[in-house]
């Protein structure tokens, strides 16, 4: 075969590949009775993210201890999924977005607002922790060299309750664009078993973001989750987005439970 024909056939499947990731893990939904369907948007009525550099400087702040999570690949890197860091050095994601229980091939980009020349980039050292299979165990921990908190700070985790209509707050990087900030309309829709469901607009890409509550200042901020599933539609009020509770993710994670006592 013509190796001309074979690069830009490898080039289309790897594409068509991470579609198909992205598709599988962010456009499911789970139904209020714990069924798993399809869904075909995770953006909730209007679109309402907007670029976080456009934020003032003390909100875009805010963002710095989020990052993008990449793949390394033939081609260059990837954008893969969200999260953030937890303490200078362990970063919280989706367990989805970590392909086996290493991370040769991942790097994580602080303050990604477009420039890359503004941008810092961590390699992986270790997985430190992955939960199950399941939806309700859909989180991993990363640890990262380097240690990115000392210059970025970091969010730490808290079993605090999520309440119905609760205003929260995503900072993410929807559809591996620059860093977003999900604010209007974004609010709890409901808690359900150890979920977390909500209304803030995501996109694949967004899997792995903290959904945190509503503050304008880093030390009111918490972590009540962490967003895995897309499922909301452009019409209607009945869909959410959803992923899981902080407080169950402690009953699981000795080194949450940890870092929720500092």
């Amino acid at each position: 075969m013509n190796t001309k024909y074979v690069l830009s056939w490898l080039v289309v499947s790897w594409f068509a590949g991470q579609s198909a990731m992205a598709s599988m893990y962010d456009i499911l939904k789970i139904d209020r009775y714990g069924k798993v369907e399809n869904a075909s948007r995770s953006i909730c009525l209007s679109n309402d993210m907007g670029p976080m550099i456009e934020e003032d400087e003390d909100f875009q702040e805010l963002g710095y201890p989020i990052g993008q999570q990449r793949e390394k690949g033939m081609f260059g890197d990837s954008a893969k999924c969200t999260g953030t860091l937890i303490s200078n050095d362990l970063f919280l994601t989706a367990r989805h977005c970590v392909s086996g229980n290493t991370c040769a091939t991942t790097t994580v980009a602080f303050n990604f607002h477009g420039d890359k020349s503004q941008e810092e980039v961590f390699e992986c050292e270790e997985v430190v922790e992955k939960g199950g299979p399941s939806n309700e165990d859909d989180y991993a921990i990363l640890r990262l060299k380097g240690k990115p908190g000392v210059r970025w700070g970091f969010y730490s985790p808290a079993g605090e309750q999520a309440a119905k209509s609760q205003e929260l707050m995503m900072i993410h990087h929807p559809a591996g664009k620059p860093m977003q900030v999900s604010w209007e309309e974004c609010k709890v829709t409901e808690t359900k078993g150890k979920m977390l469901h909500h209304r803030c607009d995501t996109e694949p890409g967004s899997s792995g973001s903290a959904i945190f509550s509503r503050g304008l200042q880093q030390q009111d901020i918490r972590i009540l989750g962490v967003h895995t599933l897309g499922g909301c539609r452009t019409t209607g009020e009945d869909s959410s987005n959803s992923g899981p509770l902080m407080s169950h993710l402690l009953t699981l994670s000795s080194t949450l439970t940890e870092l929720s006592k500092k």
